[in-house]
């Protein structure tokens, strides 16, 4: 594979999943997540030399997520640890039921000087708008690929910022903003008039699939795959994912370039 140097800029949380209607007989699993760690840390899995942006806090979440990413060797040069609470996110049977921004609210520092140290670059919208449009307007020259979040508030043509801008969300998010790949959940994912049908099931584990989802697009794309393999290849690592595998962190673990 071609060496490529890759900046992630993106939210950090401390994840809590529960299982189970009985509070007595419930799977309770605690992990690193954030969709931009997530993607970061899939990328990493797949082979590429990764440094993520973001924020942390002060408090013991954050201490347990950089002790396991070092444990993990994985580079958290630029994580800013500030004053403040650490992203927080709980779950229960797969559904969001509590969220914490905290300290992702806050603006990632990036400048020219980091911009030159990276080839490609992924922009995940659980940082400020602010941070997006900082990070795209100093990398325009390089490739970019951003993934657009439930929450994301940037203007409805923002691909128009970067002439190599690829803009990636699902369908409820591609109504608020123009995007170039649409996440379809079952029925597979498209790209302008291309088509990858899913399998049409709604699988049990969905929390993290659409991090999978990007981690193996994305890989395809930078190594040089067509475009139809690219998107036939995350449908079908997504869908594989959401089978068996709890908590979007735990799906990182499981990827590698040889998968």
């Amino acid at each position: 594979m071609i060496f490529i140097k890759i900046a992630v800029v993106g939210g950090i949380f401390w994840d809590v999943y529960i299982y189970g209607d009985q509070p007595h007989s419930a799977e309770i699993l605690e992990m690193c997540g954030g969709s931009g760690l997530n993607i970061a840390f899939g990328l990493k899995m797949m082979g590429f030399d990764v440094a993520l942006f973001s924020n942390i806090g002060n408090d013991y979440k954050a201490d347990l997520i950089m002790a396991e990413l070092t444990r993990l060797n994985f580079n958290t040069q630029y994580i800013r640890r500030i004053q403040g609470t650490t992203g927080y996110h709980i779950a229960l049977n797969e559904k969001p039921i509590a969220v914490n921004r905290g300290v992702n609210r806050l603006p990632v520092q990036v400048d020219q000087e980091h911009i030159k140290s990276f080839d490609c670059f992924v922009i995940n919208t659980e940082v400020p708008p602010e941070s997006v449009y900082k990070v795209i307007e100093l990398s325009k020259e390089k490739r970019i690929f951003l993934d657009i979040g439930p929450l994301a508030n940037l203007r409805k043509d923002v691909k128009k910022l970067s002439d190599n801008l690829l803009v990636i969300g699902n369908a409820k998010e591609s109504e608020k903003i123009d995007c170039d790949v649409i996440k379809l959940g079952p029925k597979g994912a498209k790209w302008g008039d291309l088509m990858i049908d899913g399998d049409g099931i709604d699988h049990p584990y969905k929390i993290g699939t659409g991090d999978v989802f990007d981690v193996v697009l994305i890989f395809n794309l930078l190594s040089k795959a067509d475009k139809v393999h690219a998107l036939k290849e995350a449908v079908k690592k997504a869908q594989y994912a959401a089978k068996s595998i709890k908590g979007a962190f735990s799906k990182m673990k499981s990827l590698s370039d040889e998968k």
